[in-house]
């Protein structure tokens, strides 16, 4: 039996060879940008764009997105860009309303095309208040929720306004509604997010913060956790107000209380989508009576009134006593860099594969905190 010219085999061999180890390498890759790109890594993408991600280079192996909420303070998206501090930048301008319809409120583009340059992500927030002066109206999202034609109007209505204006999605801020509302608005939240997907744009849902399911109180109980972390690309979890003038005088979020907080939201909600929120503010109390401070104005009444600031052991928040000129005493629990360090560090440790953060609101910091916050949420320490 003459022998084989087994050549031939043997290169088609090799080219099989090097065509599987080229789609291996190829699946290697996809998984590794399935894997690395961040909480919102799916097959989302806008056009020309990357994936929803981040700014800053990981230091030590974690990454933490950073979203904070701008009304359009101009020098504070200034300074947080100038930083390098934020990835997302949430416009709270935008209103629903019964009819379906949306009414912009001090928006300014001009703050958005500044904000695009510095490339970062761009959100409309869109809460439901008949106006900017008014409350949160349950009676106004039950309206756009009662019917699929009318949650089809506003959905529709809230993808025309991120394409024609260039946003990358919604955030959605629906707060005060009932617990009859939990299935309404979770099947509106699914539907909003199907239309914002198949747009290539994204959805962030704000969502009270609970360590119960359904929750304790009316609004907790509205949102369902795992129903709208399924389909929503991001849930800031509104943790702060644990004190107000609902309360004494305390803190926004005492670490215990956050740790559960988050603890309870990880075991319903992929922990890459989730965002801790932060505040930027705190309360006065004074008189019988509790009012909002910021960061800012908390900072500028210790040096005014040349008082000594202590530290609240539960939060690590700042405290301030003093008595004004009229001699009334004034307790001030507010933020300073050091009380958000804290709140970034007790992320870091307990919480590492959470998504990020998320800051209400620009405006109300203290210059130095976009660097405390470049600098803490880079990597773990």
């Amino acid at each position: 039996m003459p022998v084989r010219d087994h050549r031939p085999r043997t290169r088609k061999r090799r080219r099989s060879a090097i065509l599987l180890a080229l789609l291996g390498a190829a699946l290697v890759l996809l998984l590794v940008l399935l894997f690395t790109v961040g909480p919102f890594a799916s097959h989302l993408q806008r056009p020309g764009k990357p994936p929803l991600g981040y700014l800053r280079e990981p230091l030590g192996g974690r990454q933490y997105r950073v979203a904070a909420w701008t009304l359009g303070d101009d020098a504070s998206l200034a300074a947080a860009l100038a930083a390098r501090a934020v990835d997302e930048v949430d416009f709270d301008w935008y209103l629903s309303q019964s009819d379906g319809s949306v009414r912009a409120v001090h928006e300014n583009l001009a703050l958005v095309a500044k904000a695009r340059d510095g490339d970062v992500n761009l959100f409309a927030t869109v809460t439901n208040r008949p106006s900017a002066a008014a409350p949160f109206s349950r009676k106004l999202a039950v309206t756009i929720m009662a019917t699929s034609q009318s949650r089809r109007r506003h959905v529709d209505v809230l993808v025309k306004l991120v394409v024609d204006k260039g946003f990358d999605g919604i955030d959605l801020d629906w707060e005060e509604l009932a617990p009859a509302d939990r299935e309404p608005f979770s099947r509106f939240v699914e539907e909003l997010a199907g239309a914002l997907h198949r747009q290539h744009r994204f959805l962030s849902v704000a969502v009270y913060a609970k360590t119960s399911e359904p929750g304790t109180w009316g609004p907790q109980k509205a949102d369902d956790y795992a129903r709208l972390g399924t389909v929503a690309d991001e849930l800031k979890l509104m943790t702060y107000g644990y004190s107000g003038p609902w309360s004494k005088a305390g803190p926004q979020a005492p670490t215990r209380w956050l740790d559960r907080v988050l603890t309870f939201a990880e075991r319903h909600v992929p922990a890459a989508k989730i965002s801790m929120g932060v505040p930027f503010f705190g309360f006065d109390w004074h008189d019988g009576h509790a009012s909002a401070v910021t960061a800012r104005n908390a900072a500028a009444a210790a040096a005014r009134y040349h008082a000594t600031v202590t530290r609240d052991p539960a939060s690590q928040e700042a405290v301030l006593r003093y008595s004004d000129a009229r001699g009334i005493l004034h307790v001030l629990y507010f933020q300073d860099a050091r009380a958000v360090a804290a709140k970034m560090a007790s992320l870091q440790v307990h919480h590492p594969h959470l998504g990020g953060v998320a800051f209400w609101v620009m405006g109300q910091e203290t210059p130095q905190m976009w660097k405390t916050i470049q600098r803490g949420l880079s990597a773990l320490p």
